[in-house]
């Protein structure tokens, strides 16, 4: 042993000859421990991640602090605070922890953890100081194998499992990052690798050396059933589990099998009274209500469950720094992923698309009224949804206004027309494309259509039609889920922006109800979505007799093209009408106003009259008046 070696052990045993009574939040604060919040540069912990330390420990909660600050779903306003002993009951009040107090009694502490928090929500964090605490307990034996009685030079492992290696290699590279910084491990760790690092034992270091031949591992292991069987492990990390088949197919990566295939190795570090010390943390933000990781959740909720500690949190509440705008685009990128990646919710995958109906109402306009055709030279978007027999074909029809707002000018997308029709309701079994065509194409001449778009299915049908008679401004799109669902998330984004202008209907009676929603608000707050992974959702009807989803469709698709051409630079463009006709009170009025300064658009150019006068006075010269020879000049 070198003299550097021995002076390091010498200081190190002086020092910290007392650390026997320390806790993890003293060892995580202690400037020789991790140094959180007490070495300059390092951020202290935050309340959550205190309180579930404790929990976790059975250390007693503080009663007098209130430092927990819960927000509302987009972090922007304060509704609570809470000292640890209060947050405790709310938790318990809200389902979203599974034991009734902390006794203070530390030999009274659950063996597994499971937090099911959202993204960015400091679990990677969290966990990393507890990794790094529990191999401090594991360092204040001499022999951690002869305490556990296994063979003297057995490799005791901490294993951290994620999707893939890099995933896994970031918790681990948090581990390193205090192992290394912290004065207490500076005689037993070795130089880490990009995925593993080696500590000593203190009888390592006695029998062979410093860095000799240690015996402790921490490793990063993405998740296989094979690859993690066979291994020495006191602790066992599965990070992000619920994700674990998402990202890999196949039953040996899925999450269960991953579990029963590394779990099982904890079991033989126990206490010599049977205590057991080997442990299982499982943490993720919530996925569906399938798999493995939903089912601990659940077990863990159960009246006779006392080796798992679960807490349920969504990501603002944990880290109450995280960006508003942040975590208000997230909702608007998916507004139904936004409650399980980020709210800490399980997911039924098929939910309503609009969870509040005001989304939607504050984008309605009083005394708005539809119009049957408009003489506004402004581009106008038509979106179409054709159903021949058992659906309706729908057309809806916006344009882009500019509306002042806040002292500037807004770009927002106006509801000009939307119409359906059902062949049933005609008296009909189905609808032929070429008359389905002939409808279509009767808005042309209403309104100035610049863009339309509509599905492959029954488009491809009438598209022919459409070009022949000149609108080859129709397009037709491959309508794939992943482009539906773009399609509806942007639809979203509008509304959450309050950048549509949506007519209100004359007052009817609806179910019993008085309302002056018109069909299309009525079937899209009756709108399911359905998801299928983090970004891409379905919505549709719901799958009850009655439910349709055709103008919700249609209405979807003009708005996309509207903010295509926005996005394409439209937004600038001097044809985008400052103010908005019938928006309000009499459209007769502007109606007539403009019928009289109207422009003929269909007369000719004004290089082909002038060609046509010429021709004109030629045939005059030569004929007297047209049709009649000049006499004198028939010989000729």
């Amino acid at each position: 042993m070198s003299i550097s070696d021995l002076c390091t052990n010498f200081i190190t045993s002086t020092k910290f000859k007392d650390d026997a009574e320390r806790n993890i939040i003293e060892f995580a604060e202690a400037y020789w421990g991790l140094g959180l919040g007490s070495v300059p540069g390092v951020p202290p912990l935050f309340p959550v991640q205190k309180f579930i330390f404790k929990c976790y420990y059975n250390i007693e909660l503080d009663s007098t602090k209130r430092d927990i600050i819960i927000r509302d779903r987009f972090n922007e306003k304060d509704r609570f605070r809470f000292t640890e002993m209060e947050y405790l009951e709310f938790l318990r009040d809200e389902g979203r922890i599974n034991i009734p107090e902390v006794t203070g009694d530390v030999s009274d502490s659950r063996q597994n953890l499971c937090l099911v928090i959202g993204r960015r929500g400091l679990k990677t964090s969290t966990i990393a100081v507890l990794i790094s605490f529990e191999i401090y307990k594991l360092l204040k034996h001499t022999s951690p194998q002869e305490f556990y009685r296994i063979m003297p030079d057995d490799e005791i492992q901490f294993s951290c499992i994620a999707t893939d290696k890099e995933q896994a290699s970031e918790l681990f590279r948090r581990i390193g990052g205090h192992i290394e910084r912290s004065e207490y491990f500076k005689k037993y760790r070795s130089r880490p690798t990009q995925y593993y690092m080696r500590l000593d034992t203190q009888r390592d270091i006695e029998h062979y050396g410093s860095k000799q031949r240690p015996s402790l591992r921490v490793v990063a292991s993405p998740c296989s059933a094979r690859g993690l069987r066979s291994k020495n492990n006191i602790i066992v990390v599965l990070d992000e589990m619920a994700h674990f088949f998402e990202s890999e197919k196949g039953s040996d990566k899925s999450d269960r099998a991953v579990y029963e295939s590394v779990t099982p190795s904890v079991a033989k570090f126990n206490a010599e009274d049977g205590e057991p010390h080997g442990k299982v943390i499982c943490i993720s933000s919530p996925s569906d209500r399938t798999g493995k990781f939903y089912e601990i959740y659940q077990r863990s909720m159960e009246k006779d469950c006392n080796d798992w500690l679960m807490v349920n949190a969504p990501s603002w509440e944990v880290d109450y720094t995280l960006s508003p705008k942040y975590l208000r685009n997230k909702y608007i990128e998916n507004a139904i992923s936004y409650n399980s990646e980020f709210g800490g919710q399980f997911s039924d995958r098929v939910s309503a698309w609009i969870d509040n109906e005001q989304i939607l109402r504050m984008n309605i306009i009083p005394g708005m009224r539809f119009k049957e055709m408009t003489y506004e030279r402004a581009p106008h978007f038509l979106g179409i949804d054709v159903g021949l027999k058992n659906d309706g074909t729908a057309i809806a029809i916006t344009h882009i206004v500019k509306e002042e707002r806040g002292g500037e000018m807004k770009n927002v997308i106006e509801l000009d027309c939307i119409e359906v029709r059902y062949a049933k309701d005609e008296g009909k079994e189905f609808f032929n494309p070429d008359e389905m065509a002939e409808w279509i194409a009767s808005f042309m001449k209403k309104f100035f259509i610049v863009k339309g778009m509509m599905d492959q299915y029954y488009g491809l049908a009438m598209l022919p039609v459409l070009h022949k008679k000149g609108h080859k401004q129709i397009d037709v799109r491959q309508c794939s889920r992943d482009f539906n669902s773009r399609v509806y998330q942007n639809l979203m984004a509008k509304m959450l922006d309050a950048s549509l202008r949506i007519p209100e209907g004359p007052e009817r009676v609806v179910d019993g109800k008085k309302t002056k929603d018109i069909d299309l608000i009525l079937e899209m707050l009756k709108l399911k979505a359905q998801s299928h992974s983090k970004y891409i959702i379905s919505v549709a009807a719901p799958d009850i007799k009655g439910a349709h989803d055709d103008l919700s469709d249609a209405y979807a698709r003009s708005v996309f093209l509207a903010t295509e051409y926005l996005s394409g630079g439209g937004g600038s463009s001097n044809k985008i009408v400052d103010t908005t006709a019938g928006s309000g009170t009499s459209y007769k009025k502007y109606y007539m106003k403009h019928k009289r300064s109207a422009v003929y658009t269909n007369r000719p150019s004004q290089g082909l009259q002038m060609e046509m006068s010429r021709d004109r006075h030629m045939a005059t010269n030569s004929y007297g008046r047209l049709g009649t020879p000049i006499r004198g000049r028939s010989g000729r």
